[in-house]
């Protein structure tokens, strides 16, 4: 579909709901899972393992699904996964350990992890570089991130674990509706669906890792992993700090994240603006992922529920106006047949940091201490921050 049939066609929305539901999916996650575990007594090193766990599958894979979407179905590949992620979410009570919990979050994070990435490619491959139909999407991506937390949090105060996880299954329920009410597109089948295009080619792998030559394409896989970094401590041990240090129900809880989401909705309209004031793609990108890092990594030095309102501000809004401009650079940076592959690239460096991040907080945490775990994780990522400033080249404007 041409850009100039519309903002609001029929493909236009639906992709818009892809990403409303599938970005929303992580801090479901996020919320819902940080609270299980706290439930299950568990350690702040078992937590960043079980929190860490979702990154593993999508690890592996991430890059091969990018690529069989370019040469398959995207929309059979998502509805699959939707339809998955319906079900998944009603097991987490089911089975009560930790060994099924570290199971259950390498399965939902392929699922849901994997999901966005095809969201990614639905949009990329109907509007390439297009900043109007990039902002819309990011807008409803981050207003599911507001609504779906907030209901979850909500559903978890009053009904207890079944009622969290009977949200996210919901939310898969949502997708898969989504997904059905994407008009077939010729576009979508490249390549006719065979056995062969589900086995992971060497020959692809290659030629997708190439793509980080590009300079923008370096530029945007190291910002990812920066960017995600600061969502993935916003997704485990922000919600664990508040729960068994704070005392905060969670209900606040959730509404603290819907909160930072619905004030990403807006940053991420401000994407252009900002770019243009900062006169350049890249240092807006780079100062809005600092101001993201230092906000979240400053939560335990903001005691009241006023002062953790406006930290989450900031970190909503820094990481609203970085979303855009991550998948506008990414997009128009490789062809439309590498639309897949390249967002499967950046997914990459998202489940690096997925799995580092957790991981190593969870360490740091039983090392120095819950406070002190979030100012070290802050200052190395701030660190690595300014050597991505340093070292890196601009993309064309």
């Amino acid at each position: 579909m041409e850009p100039s049939e519309g903002l609001y066609s029929r493909q236009a929305l639906a992709v818009y709901a892809c990403g409303f539901f599938t970005l929303g999916f992580a801090v479901l996650v996020g919320l819902a899972v940080p609270l299980w575990t706290v439930e299950l007594h568990a350690r702040p090193a078992t937590t960043g393992l079980v929190l860490g766990a979702q990154a593993i599958l999508p690890l592996l894979l991430s890059i091969h699904v990018g690529i069989l979407m370019d040469r398959t179905d995207a929309r059979t590949v998502m509805l699959v996964m939707a339809i998955a992620g319906a079900i998944l979410p009603l097991l987490y009570p089911l089975m009560p350990w930790i060994p099924a919990l570290f199971v259950l979050q390498m399965l939902a994070g392929l699922l849901y992890q994997l999901s966005w990435v095809g969201a990614q490619t639905l949009i990329g491959r109907s509007y390439p570089g297009d900043a109007r139909f990039y902002g819309r999407f990011s807008s409803a991506a981050n207003l599911g991130m507001f609504l779906g937390p907030l209901l979850d949090g909500f559903a978890w105060s009053w009904f207890g674990h079944w009622g969290g996880f009977g949200v996210m299954a919901l939310w898969g329920s949502g997708l898969t509706i989504a997904v059905l009410a994407l008009p077939r597109n010729p576009a979508d089948a490249l390549v006719a669906l065979d056995w062969r295009a589900l086995m992971p080619d060497a020959a692809s792998y290659v030629a997708t890792v190439r793509l980080i030559r590009i300079p923008a394409i370096t530029l945007v896989v190291l910002a990812t992993f920066l960017r995600v970094s600061a969502s993935y401590i916003r997704s485990s041990f922000y919600t664990v700090y508040l729960s068994r240090h704070a005392h905060l129900a969670g209900s606040t809880i959730g509404a603290l994240i819907a909160f930072g989401s619905l004030t990403g909705t807006f940053g991420a309209l401000l994407a252009q603006s900002v770019a243009r004031i900062c006169d350049s793609q890249r240092r807006a990108l780079l100062l809005s992922v600092a101001f993201a890092l230092s906000f979240i990594s400053m939560t335990p030095a903001m005691p009241t529920v006023p002062m953790l309102v406006l930290g989450i501000t900031g970190f909503g809004v820094a990481m609203g106006v970085n979303q855009p401009i991550l998948l506008a650079v990414l997009s128009s940076s490789v062809g439309v047949e590498y639309q897949g592959a390249a967002a499967g690239l950046r997914s990459t460096a998202n489940l690096i940091a997925g799995l580092a991040v957790p991981v190593c907080m969870g360490f740091a945490i039983e090392g120095v201490g819950e406070r002190h775990g979030f100012y070290l994780t802050g200052a190395v990522l701030l660190a690595a921050t300014a050597m991505v400033a340093q070292f890196t080249r601009a993309p064309a404007e």
